[in-house]
């Protein structure tokens, strides 16, 4: 059986050739999210990007989705995708970027660099006082897969205790001093000693709203919160009242709960936000895309060759 393989993601066009390479019987049509037809959408059988879920309704015979992104939840949700479509993410690809991304931002924060950016641009030359630093601090990485990983590394390496919550614990994991099982982590010891809470985790239903208006009581007024992975995983009203109030420092936000975030929402002005538009990850770091690249060229092999394929994140 001919195969058609639909890739809409920017990758180079020796990527593309590796990937007609790696299943020669198929067809390959590189598209754009722009460019690609209801019509080839409904013939293929493997699509290698990321496209508006309401465009999947045109796939009939749709039965492997790579994705080019970590996240997923948009595409499980019942009636998205014809039924039997395995899902990949791309766990792996992110890593790096997002990691870089999150510890400029906890730098920038911590050394006042935002206040002193506001000063030059005024002409001002200001001690702006004490200020603070990862060195000797205790941090808490909620999602400690790749990206959780990779900061943890970071984190540790300039004199951080790191403590992790996964899905599951198979065993000790590197740059962790502790790693907790999601279902059973004693959430408010956690907490409560943390100095930085990075949140690295998927939206799921258990992760939906996981830092409420409880949680944030239980964090130090001193800390630090720092939201790479998913908007919802935060509940926003209860964050801009916490920033408001003093109970928490600060908040580094690349995600948003609504996405994109409206002109006139609190966040945007609230005391102690941080935001950056979702752009920590994508294709703004050619890292990212290469490591997308490998991993949605091997993983659509292995799927043409009846092999099972790495990242499923649906079925579970």
């Amino acid at each position: 059986m001919n195969e058609l393989i639909v890739t809409v993601v920017p990758i180079k066009e020796e990527d593309v050739q590796r990937l007609r390479c790696a299943c020669p019987s198929a067809t390959v049509a590189a598209e754009s999210a722009e460019t690609v037809t209801d019509e080839q959408l409904s013939r293929a059988d493997i699509i290698f990007g990321n496209l508006p879920p309401a465009r999947l309704s045109a796939c009939k015979q749709l039965r492997f989705l790579q994705l080019e992104s970590a996240g997923y939840d948009n595409y499980t949700v019942p009636g998205v995708l014809p039924a039997g479509t395995i899902v990949a993410n791309a766990t792996g690809a992110y890593g790096i970027a997002l990691s870089e991304h999150m510890l400029a931002a906890l730098l920038a924060v911590q050394k006042n660099l935002y206040g002193y950016w506001e000063a030059q641009k005024e002409g001002r030359w200001a001690d702006g006082g004490d200020v603070g630093g990862i060195y000797g601090t205790r941090a808490l990485v909620i999602g400690a897969g790749d990206i959780g990983t990779q900061m943890a590394l970071r984190l540790s390496a300039m004199g951080a205790k790191v403590k992790g919550i996964k899905r599951t614990v198979s065993g000790p994991m590197p740059h962790f001093a502790q790693v907790f099982e999601f279902r059973s982590a004693p959430w408010k010891e956690l907490l409560s000693e943390a100095d930085i809470v990075v949140i690295s985790a998927p939206l799921t239903e258990e992760t939906r709203h996981l830092i409420d208006e409880e949680k944030l009581h239980m964090m130090k007024p001193q800390a630090i919160l720092v939201n790479g992975g998913r908007g919802g995983i935060v509940d926003t009203q209860a964050l801009c009242d916490a920033l408001e109030s003093g109970r928490l420092a600060a908040a580094i936000l690349d995600v948003t709960d609504p996405e994109p975030l409206p002109k006139d929402h609190r966040l945007w002005t609230v005391r102690g936000a941080y935001i950056t538009p979702h752009i920590a990850g994508g294709h703004h770091f050619q890292e990212t895309t290469r490591r997308i690249a490998e991993i949605g060229i091997e993983n659509i092999r292995r799927f043409s060759a009846g092999e099972p394929v790495s990242n499923q994140v649906w079925p579970r």
